[in-house]
């Protein structure tokens, strides 16, 4: 297949990807599946730091690099665009394109951009406080260390998704749509959508009822479920967050600040204030290594603001990262 054909949904997790995914993979032009992860398998060579191994990542990166250097004739993009694309082409049989819907990959937004220039990019951004809400929700998030699964999903993934969508403003296959917008307005969004990949639109695509090529054993639980999908979604709604997660949130907003939030979708949540709960997450130890550039934003005051980051104390973050 070509990469023409390749649609990319990259967003936070909880952000209305696998309801995007399904109202936009509902007629007989697209094909998707569940979350295929298929990039994140090429991250040793795509982005090596992203990569927590038993040997030495950083080495075997070097050496691999070192050994590429010696026959200049290999092209290593290439070869791994050829093998990710042979992947994908079960996908386009009968179908003009291809979906992957997998939130995780605004860890790797710039070197996709690089490796698949001629594809489509659909960022989906939704209110960082309504995602972590949904998470918690979702998850059964019982405590701190099983909310850490998400820890680079909610402290970097704004920021770098943001980052991206600033720089790539005018980029032809770049299309930026907020969640709220996509519930408010339907038809309107949906339409502009089809239009922009080039395929046909009808208001019957809006009845999803019948569309299961996006089901699968990942991705939103609740439309993955047998199950009515109205059902689970308002019984979640309707689950109280513990104070203490209230009080974690009211962190995260805090650590987020009301200029980012504005600037990220025009979101207009309260400043809140630090609190012990978020300030012992932010402290705890994500299980992989983060970049230099990652790093930078983590090492922020909790009082970010847009266009100029306050340095924290680095007795701070020496405690915080062990650095």
């Amino acid at each position: 297949m070509k990469e023409e054909q390749l649609i990319f949904i990259i967003s936070q997790p909880r952000s209305g990807s696998t309801y995007l995914q399904n109202l936009l993979s509902n007629n007989t032009e697209i094909n998707t599946c569940s979350e295929p992860w298929v990039l994140l398998h090429f991250a040793n060579q795509i982005k090596p730091e992203l990569v927590d191994a038993t040997f030495n990542n950083k080495i075997a990166s070097k050496a691999f690099r070192d050994y590429l250097s010696k026959y200049p004739e290999i092209e290593i993009n290439e070869a791994i665009k050829d093998v990710i694309l042979y992947l994908y082409s079960p996908m386009a049989k009968g179908y003009s394109f291809v979906i992957d819907k997998t939130p995780r990959y605004w860890e790797l937004l710039e070197e996709i951009v690089e490796l698949f220039p001629n594809s489509k990019f659909i960022i989906l951004k939704r209110n960082p406080i309504d995602v972590v809400s949904s998470i918690i929700k979702t998850w059964n998030i019982k405590d701190l260390l099983e909310l850490s699964e998400f820890r680079r999903d909610l402290l970097l993934a704004p920021k770098l998704i943001n980052d991206f969508c600033e720089k790539h403003s005018k980029h032809k296959n770049v299309y930026v749509l907020k969640y709220e917008n996509l519930l408010s307005n339907r038809v309107d969004e949906v339409q502009k959508l089809y239009n922009w990949i080039g395929i046909p639109f009808a208001e019957t695509v809006l009845n999803t009822d019948e569309n299961s090529k996006y089901k699968g054993k990942y991705g939103d639980p609740y439309q993955n479920s047998t199950l009515e999908t109205d059902v689970l979604i308002k019984a979640a709604q309707k689950k109280e967050i513990a104070l203490y997660f209230r009080k974690f949130i009211n962190g995260y907003a805090h650590y987020l600040s009301p200029e980012f939030l504005k600037a990220y979708g025009g979101y207009s949540d309260k400043e809140g204030r630090s609190t012990k709960v978020f300030n012992e997450f932010l402290a705890m130890k994500n299980n992989l290594r983060e970049s230099n550039k990652e790093l930078f934003y983590l090492k922020q005051s909790t009082t970010y603001r847009v266009g100029k980051w306050a340095l924290a104390p680095l007795q701070f973050f020496k405690k915080c990262f062990g650095r």
